[in-house]
């Protein structure tokens, strides 16, 4: 009878990493969901609108692209935090690598993914901005 393996730590690590894929991915399709059905609701509303008022669409052409530069904006941080986790997964594989190390490497990480998603959501507000300036002169 052979006997059991016992698990390594990468075999730990490779699993969280997974997880993490995996949660990624159901965050990313959950938001493409919300981006579908609120481009249906916008699509309903100018609908009802253009009838009532003539301008009154360019606003919810201007909502609709503000969700999606925002949905954008999270997909991009969603895929950071997956590249960062799969590089601390990676660094803490190093045999050599202290409990010390892995935890300033994650929180310098951690760091960089605030600044990274403060920048996104900077742009996506300027050209959020933007559009709706545009949308006031017409």
């Amino acid at each position: 009878m052979a006997e059991a393996k016992t698990p390594s730590p990468a075999d730990f690590t490779n699993l969280f990493l997974k997880g993490v894929e995996q949660a990624a991915d159901l965050q990313k399709k959950s938001l493409e969901a919300a981006l579908k059905q609120n481009a249906e609701a916008l699509a309903n509303y100018q609908k009802g609108a253009s009838e009532a008022v003539g301008n009154l669409p360019n606003v919810f052409e201007l909502a609709g692209k503000a969700l999606e530069s925002f949905i954008e904006a999270q997909k991009t941080v969603i895929d950071q935090i997956v590249q960062q986790t799969a590089a601390l997964v990676e660094s803490s594989k190093e045999g050599n690598v202290s409990a010390q190390k892995v935890a300033e490497m994650f929180a310098k990480n951690i760091e960089q993914s605030i600044e990274r998603t403060v920048e996104v959501q900077k742009k996506a507000l300027e050209m959020a901005l933007q559009q709706a300036k545009a949308g006031a002169k017409k």
